[in-house]
């Protein structure tokens, strides 16, 4: 998604991450007597995004 595709990979670092709760599975689980309990199996959707790592320059301080 990114318009940029020539990124060196030893150039990034990850400027946002995040987690959303995702779908809920919803299964059974046998109970006493015949019964049976609901088990909800919880995801998540992690998203990451990366940018190009910043460009530091050293600025070199004159005597006053």
């Amino acid at each position: 998604k990114n318009p940029d595709t020539d990124l060196d990979k030893a150039n990034l670092f990850v400027k946002e991450i995040f987690v959303d709760g995702g779908k809920i599975l919803k299964r059974l689980r046998p109970a006493p007597q015949g019964r049976a309990h609901r088990v909800r199996k919880r995801s998540n959707h992690v998203t990451l995004v990366v940018d190009k790592a910043p460009v530091v320059t050293e600025e070199k301080k004159s005597a006053e």
